[in-house]
């Protein structure tokens, strides 16, 4: 079954193996979403998909209408009409089983075999790929060893006959395996290099990278294909949107943090060193995400452990399942955790989490995407007090640790809530020792904050309805709980 299609046709569910139990299967409605909700798991679909070549048969959505009504409503609670039903149906599910191969199966049984027969024999895929979100804005794709197939097939899609691959030293190696796949697919492919870490943002670093470019007469369909970490996916980033006006861009992050957070949501940015992070800055969605967990098998666990703190970060903006998967398989140490699977299912959650935010307000005019800034106000700061010394996620660590306080301290955050986000930030081993900084210097960072409006500071709470924005907290009670956080004593 495969979901990424016109919305005209719907998958048939019933094709396959019945996955729902058949003591309680009383209808086919009910064996459709049974399907669909094991589907969801990320576990199941690498399962399914390691090693397989998965097909599913498309179905016109007509005869999925006739098949609605003849089941029994006591079977599924339908909402509105029919039609409603299977296109909210298959916005929901799609992702989960684009990885898969599309046949339609409208006409003959001779002509649906012969479809599947060119499928089996064309050369399997390298990698498992498990979820493969086509949306408006870009392609996202999810998996474990799929780099090469990735690339060369977002590179068909865009028809490209060229591209440049952005790069550090760290992520060299995996440039030149990507440099390799794309010249042996038949695209010229160039290698350009920026610094590591947060000097890939400073002007300096960007104006050397486009004249590089003009050398290189790259033009405005030629994509940039970003591969580092998360500084220099956000440099990428805002190359990709200046240059010649914006031009499309691939994000290929190599870290922990970049898979979860950065290389989602299309959020450009550079630094004024001595002053603060992203005060420069540009909106330019991806035209495609490699989400590829193979190529962070050997980060070091401290950096792993440190960007669990943005999977925190989600779990208190609303997503429940991501704060107790943290909270079950997480482990005190943060060393043996998350792997493989569980890697690929943080990995799932938090982009699909982070995607449901930036859709309703994409470049962040409103008070929305505000919300992925809870404990940024403080771990900017800090990352720029400590001359980046602190990991990101480390300093983000902090700043969820004060905005709790702070919303304790105000009546916005409810006790039972913060108490459950500062015992998983303990558990995780985040924010726990005092940072080696001047609180006259942090609170001048955080006086340049960029979420400023109309003279005044802003801080992103945890309210009991969802995130809060409040200005109004009165610099005692900021003061007291970013110190308490940066001492340690949160």
């Amino acid at each position: 079954m495969d979901l990424t299609g016109d919305p005209a046709r719907r998958p048939d569910a019933i094709s396959g193996a019945r996955l729902a139990d058949p003591a309680t299967d009383s209808g086919e409605v009910r064996r459709v979403i049974a399907a669909d909700r094991i589907m969801a798991d990320t576990a199941v679909r690498a399962r399914l998909y390691r090693g397989r070549r998965v097909v599913w048969l498309d179905t016109p959505e007509d005869r999925l209408v006739e098949r609605l009504r003849a089941a029994r409503r006591a079977d599924v609670e339908i909402e509105g009409d029919y039609r409603t039903f299977i296109a909210r149906h298959l916005a929901d599910y799609r992702p989960y089983y684009a990885a898969g191969a599309r046949v339609d199966a409208s006409g003959s049984i001779a002509a649906t075999i012969e479809q599947i027969e060119q499928v089996l024999a064309a050369p399997m895929p390298g990698g498992t790929v498990v979820l493969r979100a086509e949306l408006h804005e870009g392609l996202i794709e999810l998996g474990e060893g799929i780099l090469e197939s990735s690339l060369v097939h977002v590179l068909r899609r865009l028809a490209v006959r060229r591209c440049v691959v952005v790069a550090s030293a760290r992520g060299r190696r995996t440039a030149e395996a990507a440099q390799r796949v794309g010249v042996g697919a038949g695209f010229r492919v160039d290698l350009v290099e920026l610094p590591d870490g947060e000097p890939a943002k400073i002007l300096e670093h960007q104006e050397q990278l486009f004249r590089r470019l003009a050398a290189l007469h790259l033009d405005r369909s030629d994509p940039l294909i970003a591969i580092g970490d998360d500084a220099l996916i956000e440099a990428a980033t805002f190359s990709a949107a200046v240059w010649l006006r914006g031009v499309p861009l691939v994000a290929v992050p190599l870290t922990t943090l970049g898979l979860i957070d950065t290389a989602i949501g299309g959020k450009g940015g550079i630094d004024l060193p001595g002053q603060g992070r992203n005060l420069l800055g540009a909106f330019h969605q991806p035209t495609a995400t490699i989400l590829d967990v193979a190529l962070v098998h050997d980060e070091p666990p401290v950096d792993r452990r440190a960007a669990l703190a943005e999977a925190v970060k989600y779990g208190l903006v609303g997503e429940e399942g991501l704060l107790a998967l943290l909270e079950s398989r997480g482990r005190e140490d943060g060393t043996a955790w998350p792997q493989a699977t569980e890697l690929l299912e943080l990995v799932e959650r938090c982009a699909l989490a982070k995607r449901r935010v930036v859709l309703r307000d994409e470049r962040d005019t409103g008070d929305v995407r505000i919300a992925l800034n809870l404990g940024h106000t403080l771990s900017h700061a800090l990352e720029v007090a400590t001359g980046h010394r602190l990991r990101h996620g480390e300093a983000v660590a902090y700043g969820l640790r004060a905005a709790l306080d702070i919303g304790v301290s105000i009546g916005v955050t409810p006790p039972a809530v913060a108490a459950r986000g500062q015992r998983l930030l303990r558990r995780l081993g985040l924010g726990q020792e005092a940072v080696d900084v001047t609180m006259a210097e942090v609170f001048d960072y955080i006086e340049s904050d960029k979420k400023r409006k109309a003279g005044r500071l802003r801080w992103v709470l945890v309210g009991s309805a969802g995130i809060e924005v409040r200005d109004d907290v009165s610099s005692e009670v900021a003061r007291a709980a970013v110190e308490a956080a940066v001492r340690g004593r949160a």
